[in-house]
């Protein structure tokens, strides 16, 4: 019987592309995909997985009930880079090896693409013009501004290096800061309150855990430069979104560009969505790049079969 790669979220079987999936089947694998385009019920999830030796995993749960379940299951690879939809704590007990792909040039792209967007007012500017008026509404300039990242991850050390051509002043936060990679991209190794206090723009590039939960919140906001703009691109439970809305509302914060929210889909009466002026927001979109798909699908092919050889995934989430 051959293994079998089960593909059960919603819309990554489309993503998978022929030259994935011919990958696969060369490499002896069979493909159980969820071509719906619909959410799977938890019985369907759990027989589409029971037995398989490798999943392609989206945003959906991977509790103890589904785990359970997956007999066989020796690797599951993360189509994106969050795990927080992982019960890895099961997953280390069963011996699963657990891997991502790397987004992290289309999500630093995008990041500054906010940033870009909040300080010339890109999304307004355009609704203005195309309503016939040519006011112009007062911009700033990336150059010479303190940019501030929050999570070094691959990510953040990408941003650091698309800012280089700003001429900007980068400063860095990680709880495991990679000094060397800090120093060859010309950035500052600092401490959260620093990158608070001295930050222009703040962006974020951290995991969601429990103890990055609300990291910005009324205190941390209140440590912030008046005038500063809030960038996030990484997880929705990084930022009380309470906070910043009193923030934006009362202009201690300039701006705010949001890829992610606490509750997504974020809901169309949500108040941050009514800060038109000061916020520019997106559906969680940063990833979803035709690039990204493509390489992201071979990275999940050959993580699949890196650890049927006795091997890891190409990005392995260590557990």
């Amino acid at each position: 019987m051959r293994p079998i790669v089960a593909i059960p979220f919603k819309t990554q079987a489309q993503n998978i592309t022929p030259e994935v999936r011919r990958m696969l089947i060369d490499a002896g694998f069979d493909l159980v995909c969820n071509e719906t385009g619909k959410a799977l019920s938890k019985e369907d999830f759990k027989a589409m997985v029971k037995d398989a030796f490798a999943v392609i995993a989206g945003t959906e749960e991977y509790d103890e009930e589904i785990l359970d379940a997956a007999k066989n299951l020796k690797t599951v690879i993360r189509f994106g880079v969050g795990t927080d939809n992982f019960d890895l704590k099961k997953m280390a007990e069963k011996g699963i090896k657990v891997g991502v792909i790397a987004n992290y040039n289309a999500v630093a792209e995008f990041a500054l693409g906010l940033m870009l967007s909040c300080y010339r007012h890109i999304p307004q500017h355009d609704g203005i013009a195309r309503q016939a008026c040519w006011t112009r509404l007062p911009m700033r300039e990336i150059s010479g501004k303190t940019v501030g990242i929050v999570g070094f991850g691959r990510i953040g050390k990408r941003l650091a290096k698309l800012l280089s051509g700003f001429d900007a002043n980068v400063l860095a936060y990680d709880p495991y800061m990679d000094r060397d990679a800090a120093a060859e991209l010309n950035v500052r190794c600092a401490t959260f309150d620093e990158i608070l206090a001295e930050s222009d723009i703040l962006s974020l590039h951290l995991p969601s855990t429990p103890e990055t939960r609300h990291i910005i919140c009324k205190d941390t906001i209140s440590r912030m430069k008046n005038g500063a703009v809030l960038i996030n691109t990484a997880r929705g439970s990084l930022v009380d979104e309470n906070a910043l809305y009193d923030a934006l509302s009362r202009g201690k914060l300039l701006a705010a560009g949001l890829d992610v929210f606490e509750n997504e889909p974020v809901q169309a009466d949500d108040k941050i969505l009514q800060l038109t002026d000061c916020t520019v927001v997106a559906p969680h979109a940063a990833a979803s790049t035709e690039e990204t798909a493509y390489n992201g699908g071979l990275i999940c092919a050959r993580s699949i079969i890196q650890v049927y050889n006795n091997g890891n995934p190409v990005y392995p989430v260590c557990i």
